[in-house]
């Protein structure tokens, strides 16, 4: 092996390990045991995201959106998003955050289901079609006229009720573009 090639391993390593010191031991702890086949039996109704802003701001309703990743053995990554409206349900017990809750939308719904109908098809023709999955919440906060200079972020998921809330960022502090 290469010097170059043996210093790319050694730095795809180290980021890979500073990518997962990111990640709430107990979200890695809860996802140990998630793969496509668990996120092909998701219940679409059941999924929630959590959002909670500091200062608190509300979320503009219009723009929450769930991102997902899949990861092809045989090809380019397939990116899927799905509106979510305001949820119903309780929000993760944190009393120190007001958090707002989503659900999917009616169309986030009948999409997400498509999106599980396809990876059962892909599976069934190549029980390795899918080697990962990524999610994440995007929106944007109603601000007002006089904004922050940075808004402090924490995003929990839920896939299903019996598996709890999963803290994905942890007030993250983001600057405000103004």
């Amino acid at each position: 092996m290469n010097t170059i090639r043996r210093q790319l391993l050694v730095l795809g390593a180290c980021l890979g390990l500073a990518a997962c010191a990111s990640i709430p031991l107990g979200t890695l702890w809860k996802l140990r045991g998630f793969d496509e086949q668990t996120l092909e039996r998701l219940e679409p109704t059941d999924l929630r995201a959590a959002v909670a802003l500091k200062p608190e701001a509300d979320v503009l309703p219009d723009s929450v959106r769930l991102a997902l990743e899949l990861q092809r053995r045989d090809g380019p990554p397939e990116r899927h998003a799905f509106g979510l409206e305001p949820g119903t349900g309780p929000g993760p017990l944190d009393r120190r955050l007001r958090y707002s809750v989503w659900q999917l939308d009616q169309a986030g719904l009948k999409a997400l289901a498509s999106v599980q109908r396809t990876m059962r098809a892909a599976r069934a023709a190549d029980e390795d079609a899918y080697t990962g999955a990524t999610f994440s919440v995007n929106f944007r906060p109603d601000l007002g006229d006089a904004p922050p200079a940075a808004l402090q972020v924490s995003v929990q998921l839920m896939l299903a009720p019996e598996d709890g809330w999963m803290l994905l960022i942890d007030e993250a502090n983001i600057p405000v573009s103004r």
